[in-house]
C-alpha cells in the first residue's frame, strides 16, 4: 500500500514514525491499511471540567489570599510560613490547569499517532518524549466494534485477550484504533489479516 498526500502527515514527529515503521516490518510483510489519529476534540472530554474548574478556582483563590497576605507582612517579613502558605497551592494550581488542558490533548496527538494494520498483525506507534510501538499478532484479534461518524471517520476496537479480573469475573482487553478518518478501511483490513493455520493433528486410524 503506498503512501498519499491525501491522509499522510508532513511534520517532523510524522516523518520520524514513517521511518520507525519501516524497521519494524518484515521483509515479506505488506501493509493493508494506514490511518493516522485524527486531531478532534471530542464535547464529552469537557464533563471533566464540572470537577477542574471548581477545583483551579479555589486553588487559584487560596494561593491569591495567600500571597496577597505575604506581600503586606509587617516589618520583619511574611517569614518562612509566609512563604510556605502560596508555595503550598501552586501544586494544586497546576493540577488544575493539567484537567482543563485534557480535553485538547487530541491537537497535541495530531501527527504523532499512526495506526497500520498488515498481512500479519496491527501495529500503533506514537511518539511523545520517546517511540512507542504496539504489536498485536493476527492470531490474537477477536470480535471488533466499529463507531462511525457520517463522514466515515470513527474508532475500531479489536478484542485482544479474555480473561478473569481479581474477583473472577470476565474481563475483556481491547485495541482501541481511533479516531480515525477511515475506520471502515480499517475494520475491512484486519478481517484480511492472514490468521495462522492450526497444526495438523495425530492421524486417526480408520476403522476397519
Amino acid at each position: 500500500m503506498a503512501w498519499t498526500a491525501k491522509d499522510d502527515q508532513n511534520s517532523a514527529a510524522a516523518a520520524r514514525l514513517r521511518r520507525a515503521l519501516e524497521r519494524e516490518l518484515a521483509p515479506e510483510e505488506s501493509i493493508l491499511w494506514h490511518g493516522w489519529q485524527l486531531g478532534r476534540i471530542e464535547p464529552k472530554r469537557f464533563l471533566i471540567y464540572v470537577f477542574a474548574v471548581p477545583w483551579t478556582a479555589f486553588a487559584l483563590l487560596w494561593t491569591g489570599l495567600a500571597m496577597a497576605a505575604m506581600l503586606h507582612a509587617g516589618e520583619d517579613g511574611p517569614g518562612f510560613l509566609g512563604w510556605a502558605f502560596p508555595l503550598f497551592g501552586l501544586p494544586f494550581v497546576a493540577v488544575g490547569l493539567l484537567m482543563l488542558a485534557i480535553p485538547f490533548g487530541p491537537l497535541i496527538a495530531r501527527g504523532r499517532v499512526l495506526y497500520v494494520i498488515t498481512d500479519r498483525r496491527v501495529l500503533r506507534l506514537s511518539l511523545a518524549r520517546a517511540l512507542e510501538v504496539k504489536t498485536v499478532p493476527g492470531d490474537r484479534l477477536g470480535l471488533s466494534a466499529r463507531e462511525e461518524r457520517r463522514d466515515g471517520s470513527g474508532t475500531l476496537s479489536l478484542a485482544v485477550r479474555i480473561g478473569r479480573d481479581s474477583d473472577g469475573d470476565k474481563e475483556t482487553e481491547f485495541f482501541r484504533i481511533g479516531p480515525v478518518a477511515d475506520v471502515m478501511g480499517a475494520q475491512e483490513a484486519t478481517a484480511r489479516i492472514a490468521r495462522p493455520r492450526p497444526a495438523p493433528g495425530p492421524a486417526v486410524p480408520a476403522s476397519s
